[in-house]
């Protein structure tokens, strides 16, 4: 999760939080990687619902030692 750049503002125009309709509040954090206007943005107070699965995620070597039968 990072937050939303200036530039990127610039460049979409009015980037709104989706969780806060129907106010118009500007979002301020977004999903690492492509983004998606509909749910990859979020306010400070709906931050939590915008989440990485690549945050919880385990490598091979994870894998191998604790998914073993």
């Amino acid at each position: 999760m990072r937050k939303v750049k200036l530039k990127e503002r610039e460049r979409s125009g009015n980037i709104y939080c989706p969780y806060c309709k129907p106010l118009k509040v500007d979002a301020i954090w977004r999903k690492d990687g492509f983004a998606d206007n509909r749910c990859d943005f979020a306010c400070d107070s709906h931050k939590h619902k915008i989440t990485n699965d690549d945050e919880n995620y385990l490598t091979e070597a994870d894998l191998q030692t604790w998914a073993r039968n």
